[in-house]
């Protein structure tokens, strides 16, 4: 059966690469492995982690998938593989308690094993559809004393190197792109995903990248932090050293999670 146009063109613009899955019976289905093929990757299985460092060693990655039903594995896992590749990192946990520390740990996107096949895979393109435009971006944003370098696709402070994942890099440059503006967590998700999130997702995701950002950024100083929390409308990167007295956002701000979440 031969594909529709607007399929294999999908297929094509997207799915160019090779996603390298550590996966476990209890948490990875035939489905979902049938799901990530579609998006025309061609996926690689690894049994340890210690297989997983050896295949990116040889071969350039697009996406790494971590799926193991053991909690305290994926933290661990997430980790590690962080510090290895600098590419977008999907979690499949095995309960949303976990979402929390498996996006600290550096995955880029988390879904439960019991994900629609669909949904997966538009969580995969929307990963790699991001990738794919943060690498064709150019120039630098200045904001205070951050440095945001398109180009190389990092982030300096006062001179200094913050570390940061991919979906961090991102939230925090669509933030800058929009310093002084206020954007809600689920446009702002949509924005560096490129996938519609419904309103509960989207708030969950963006408090721990968010929380993670502030951490990095050494962002606690309740007088005046770079990232703002405003109640009932979302987050704004503030751009002035000091804010004015009369600003019509302060009642708005949540000064108790200025620097923190």
């Amino acid at each position: 059966m031969r594909l529709p146009v607007a399929v294999r063109e999908e297929r094509t613009r997207v799915g160019a690469g090779v996603a390298f899955v550590l996966a476990g019976p209890d948490v990875w289905s035939s489905a979902m492995q049938s799901a990530l093929e579609g998006t025309g990757l061609s996926v690689v299985a690894c049994a340890e982690l210690h297989e997983l460092f050896e295949a990116c060693r040889t071969q350039p990655a697009s996406l790494l998938v971590l799926a193991k039903g053991e909690g305290a594995f994926a933290v661990r896992a997430c980790r590690a593989v962080r510090e290895l590749e600098d590419v977008p990192l999907l979690a499949v946990i095995s309960n949303e308690s976990e979402l929390i520390t498996t996006l600290d740990a550096g995955a880029d996107d988390c879904v439960v094993a019991r994900v629609d096949p669909a949904v997966l895979t538009a969580r995969v393109r929307a990963l790699l559809r991001r990738a794919h435009q943060s690498g064709r971006s150019s120039g630098a944003i200045i904001v205070r004393d951050i440095v945001i370098d398109l180009d190389k696709c990092q982030v300096t402070m006062r001179d200094e190197p913050v570390p940061l994942t991919p979906t961090e890099f991102l939230i925090l440059t669509y933030l800058s792109m929009r310093a002084g503006k206020v954007v809600d967590a689920r446009t702002l998700l949509a924005a560096v995903h490129d996938h519609d999130y419904d309103e509960r997702d989207a708030q969950n995701l963006v408090k721990v990248h968010i929380a993670n950002l502030r951490r990095k950024l050494g962002d606690n100083r309740a007088d005046n932090p770079y990232i703002l929390c405003v109640r009932g409308f979302g987050y704004m990167l503030e751009r002035r050293y000091e804010r004015r007295e009369d600003d019509v956002l302060t009642p708005y701000l949540d000064m108790d999670n200025a620097g923190q979440n």
